[in-house]
């Protein structure tokens, strides 16, 4: 493809996702849960969001990790929280509380005279439970976001947090609580009132077509732990071995690595030549062994050595938010049920990278070479991610066939019985797809358009897929809606998933 047909295509992928829509209440709220994030627990007792400025005790993050790990494999892993989730108010409410609740235990745990174990426990389990509730809305609400979209809201969400992240260093310590307790809060109102995520009003039954959900489930999430371990392991080293302190390894520099992870995401959603997740993932993992051999260069220089290390963090945080939400919206799979499992597994990898990089500390001062092959082992941990563990092969092979899977129903994880538990076989995505095209008249184009564009195609990658015009596309699918009586993509597809 020419420079210009690469020029052409950024242009008709921003026609569909002008830049100024991506400025929304949804990329908001999400940024600000990512800020709290950030301001909360970047990395084991590096948090100074307390009452006196003081640093909280390496137990809080242990506990809220833990927590949270909890809360997203029982709710990915145990189909009755599912339906729990979806059909009780309470919960939609725990998430923002808890949060606030836990963030301003957390801030007065190191108060002169304070039950400071108490106050741990509270707030970490309280944090962990409550961002956990937030993080799962989040994903099912960008289950219904097209793709392309989401490929661009989440990078610019990260980076706003990073801006927050850089602001609220700068204010007194009682207005860093504030604000901070106050993230969640904003953040879950938005998912939850304004948006309302498991609203009964906007229940709908989420019956997917079959894929290998056991194998990608297993994959995805070893890819995300050894990645995470990989490069928590290395942001710990490389913080130890610098000259700067804790805060100042952060502050700026998580703002220049959200901006390169911004061009990185932009630059593979926009002038790849194929569209889809597969090139982002591939050009990403390629990116991060880079900066991870890189760092040993750059050492003695700190702010580099920073910006390179958090630029794999935030870029991997964000590719692998992309590809758990461009699965679900592409197999209408239950958002918490992927982003549980998808989501803790990112979260333990992180972790153990970072306990793993303390350990490693205990043998410092590291010799440049000691250094040079810690690089060189995260390194090899990606390529080994990447090529042996979860590549773009696997995201080809997910979806199978009826006659390749022998009739089988999805796995036992996502839910839903069997055939041999039942003796029902459950429709696939396309049968249901066809009923309600001839229930209501569709021609056969309009019907694979509809079937394409409720799997998550844009109208641009129709146009791609079936070679038809633009103009075609959009007169197809404005008949599908005449037809169906529909006035936007979410009525599409309750439409299609409640077909019976």
């Amino acid at each position: 493809m020419s420079f210009s047909e690469t020029i052409d295509k950024a242009r008709e992928r921003l026609q569909e996702v002008p830049l100024p829509s991506l400025f929304n209440l949804r990329m908001l709220g999400f940024a600000l849960i990512r800020a709290w994030v950030y301001l909360m627990f970047l990395g084991a007792a590096t948090s100074v969001m307390t009452w006196n400025g003081e640093a909280l005790p390496s137990a809080a993050f242990l506990g809220s990790t833990i927590s949270l790990c909890a809360l997203l494999f029982s709710c990915a892993f145990i189909r009755k929280y599912d339906v729990f989730i979806n059909g009780t108010k309470i919960f939609r409410i725990a998430g923002p509380v808890c949060t606030c609740v836990g963030t301003l235990c957390l801030a007065s745990a190191t108060l002169p005279g304070a039950p400071v174990v108490l106050l741990c426990v509270i707030g970490a389990v309280f944090t962990g439970v409550g961002s956990g509730i937030i993080d799962l809305g989040y994903g099912d609400l960008y289950r219904n976001v097209e793709p392309l979209r989401t490929s661009l809201e989440a990078p610019l969400a990260f980076l706003i947090a990073a801006v927050i992240y850089l602001g609220v260093q700068f204010l007194p310590p009682v207005a860093d609580v504030l604000i901070v307790a106050a993230l969640p809060a904003v953040s879950g109102y938005l998912l939850f009132v304004h948006f309302q995520v498991w609203s009964p009003k906007h229940e709908f039954t989420v019956l997917p077509f079959k894929i290998h959900l056991g194998t990608f489930s297993w994959k995805i999430g070893a890819c995300a732990c050894l990645t995470g371990m990989a490069d928590g392991t290395v942001r710990a080293v490389f913080l130890f071995t610098s000259d700067t302190t804790v805060q100042d390894f952060y502050r700026f520099p998580l703002l220049w690595a959200g901006i390169i992870t911004l061009v990185i995401i932009y630059g593979c959603a926009l002038f790849s030549q194929e569209r889809g997740f597969k090139s982002m993932y591939r050009t990403v993992m390629l990116i991060m062994a880079i900066f991870f051999m890189l760092l040993p260069v750059f050492t003695g220089y700190s702010e580099i050595e920073s910006i390179i290390g958090l630029a794999g963090y935030g870029t991997f945080n964000v590719l692998i938010w992309i590809l758990l939400a461009d699965i679900t919206s592409t197999y209408r799979l239950s958002g918490i049920m992927v982003f549980g499992a998808g989501w803790g597994m990112v979260t333990l990898g992180f972790f153990l990278g970072s306990q793993l990089g303390q350990i490693l500390c205990l043998g410092a001062p590291f010799s440049p070479q000691m250094l040079s092959l810690i690089a060189l082992l995260a390194t090899v941990a990606i390529l080994i991610s990447y090529m042996f563990v979860f590549n773009e092969r696997d995201l080809e092979q997910m979806a199978t066939s009826e006659e390749e899977d022998g009739g089988k129903a999805l796995s036992d994880a996502q839910g839903h019985p069997t055939e041999t538990q039942d003796g029902m076989r459950r429709q696939r995505f396309q049968d249901r797809c066809n009923d309600v095209a001839s229930q209501y008249g569709l021609t056969e184009r309009e019907t694979e358009i509809m079937v394409l564009f409720a799997k998550g195609r844009s109208a641009a990658r129709i146009q791609e897929e079936l070679f038809l015009s633009r103009g075609t596309v959009s007169t197809h699918l404005r008949h599908v809606y005449q037809k169906l009586d529909v006035h936007s993509k979410q009525e599409l597809i309750d439409l299609i998933e409640g077909t019976n």
